[in-house]
């Protein structure tokens, strides 16, 4: 096309190849294209730019070439990943955002989406920290404070959150501690903590070691006391701690620490204290299971993560926080775009350019809201406890925690080891088998799981193959899941003959 063009009124046609291809693409799975890395890289292996004569037609001829060989997330056999099939009406609502292409870090780039976001924003601090009427009145459009910032993701808020902590325990400068006497720093939480952690702890300049990650009990919780031994040897050896952080389902196990007793540490103690509610956050809105988060309103910070459990697209994270006038710690200005004066968010943001993907929020909360999400978590943890249900009555399996939000981690056992608990060099056998039979799976591409490496309590320290469920998708069905252990059990036998006969 003529570069002019492109900026006019899109081919007639666009819209409807583009439904079809998104239709066609909803209708398979990752079977049609079975994963084969030599063949994805011959298929993409040209490094030319190209000359950018391509009508629309042909460009539409080439995605229609990539898709099949896309993750087909939405299939409701595919049970791998923390990321959600999203309701139909995105689809024209990111048409939409993308051509406003507003950027919220400042006023004069988006105008009344900066309100919106700070709008968003006092929905989830509700929803987690539940102040009253006047509290949102004073705060929500306030010039000097935030309820939150906006990210593009989960890592991107629980960095922030250290940013924050950091920054109220000794400023912007580690290194002005070691003249108060302090040898070090540290953040402490379970070994089940999200490596975002190691990633922030690395770039605030302590390094991935000042992650000091804890045991956990028999229920995947942060241990209480393993928390206090650590911090009374911090005390000892001088080394300051920033934060605490609990975790609000893990990702191994959507298991959920002790908040409450975190919290009291965390209060006695004088300590910032982070909880990572990426994904179990939206466990609030169920009254049958919003307890699981007692001690969540407490924290400091909260991360949130909307393209989990929430159901919008990726790119969107948040950072909650207790205190309004805690993001002034963070704040920053440039005097070409965000100034001292100004009302804008950018101030306390650590990305300087990004969507308005509030909007995505307030779609969802005006379309699903309160009932909706509530109906999806309770559902989804149904399902994760049927599964578990059928996990536990077939020897082909092993359960390796209850479930505790929709979330499940077991493993599948060879023919030869099955009805026998399995030692030490049975897990070893019983490892290979669960990384091999994974992987079967995902290359004929009918169904997934993912899977993780972990020691759970009964096996002591032993390192485990697990697989991992995540029960997300609205339209999953009992058939579903009855298909994919099926055929997990099919491969398995396959399998059995191919290793150990």
């Amino acid at each position: 096309m003529k570069f002019d063009e492109l900026f006019l009124s899109p081919h007639q046609d666009l819209d409807g190849h583009i439904s079809a291809l998104i239709h066609a693409f909803h209708e398979t799975d990752d079977s049609r294209l079975p994963y084969d890395r030599a063949h994805f890289i011959h298929q993409l292996s040209e490094a030319g730019m190209p000359s950018g004569e391509a009508s629309l037609a042909d460009y539409v001829e080439r995605l229609a070439g990539l898709l099949p060989g896309i993750s087909h997330l939405a299939s409701p056999r595919y049970m791998g990943h923390m990321t959600a099939p999203l309701p139909a009406y995105t689809g024209e609502l990111s048409r939409l955002l993308a051509m406003l292409n507003q950027n919220p870090m400042k006023m004069e780039s988006s105008r009344l989406l900066s309100f919106l976001e700070r709008e968003s924003l006092a929905r989830l601090h509700r929803l987690v920290y539940d102040q009253d009427d006047a509290f949102y009145q004073a705060h929500m459009h306030a010039k000097d404070s935030a309820l939150g910032v906006m990210t593009s993701g989960g890592t991107i808020a629980n960095v922030t959150a250290l940013w924050l902590a950091r920054n109220r325990a000794c400023g912007d400068n580690l290194f002005a501690l070691a003249a108060e006497g302090w040898r070090g720093v540290a953040v402490l939480g379970s070994r089940l903590m999200h490596y975002s952690f190691d990633k922030g702890m690395d770039l605030l300049g302590a390094g991935a070691s000042a992650v000091h990650r804890l045991p956990v009990d028999e229920h995947n919780r942060l241990s209480i006391p393993a928390l206090e031994a650590e911090l009374a040897r911090c005390k000892a050896e001088r080394i300051k701690v920033l934060a605490l952080v609990g975790v609000a389902g893990t990702t191994d196990f959507g298991s959920i620490d002790p908040l409450p007793e975190m919290a009291d540490i965390a209060q006695r103690e004088h300590i910032h204290l982070h909880i990572d509610a990426a994904w179990g956050g939206p466990t609030r809105f169920s009254s049958r299971y919003r307890d699981l988060l007692a001690g969540m309103e407490r924290a400091d910070t909260v991360t949130l993560d909307g393209h989990k459990q929430l159901l919008v697209p990726l790119g969107t994270g948040m950072l909650l926080c207790r205190e309004p006038g805690l993001m002034m710690a963070v704040k920053r200005e440039a005097p070409y775009a965000i100034r001292a004066t100004s009302f804008d968010q950018g101030r306390f943001t650590l990305e300087g350019t990004r969507p308005a993907n509030a909007l995505y929020l307030d779609a969802a909360f005006h379309l699903i809201g309160v009932s909706g999400y509530a109906r999806l978590i309770e559902e989804n943890y149904d399902r994760a406890r049927l599964m578990a249900t059928l996990i536990e009555a077939d020897p082909a399996f092993e359960l390796m925690a209850a479930p505790v939000m929709n979330l499940l981690a077991y493993r599948c056992i060879p023919p030869h080891l099955q009805g026998r608990t399995p030692d030490e060099s049975d897990n070893i056998q019983i490892n290979a088998f669960n990384i091999a039979l994974q992987k079967r799976q995902r290359a004929e591409g009918h169904s997934f799981v993912s899977r993780t490496a972990r020691s759970v309590t009964r096996y002591g320290e032993q390192p485990l193959t697990l697989l991992r469920a995540v029960l997300l998708n609205p339209q999953i069905r009992r058939e579903h899941i009855e298909a994919l252990l099926a055929e997990q059990k099919r491969l398995g036998a396959e399998l059995a003959q191919e290793l150990f006969t």
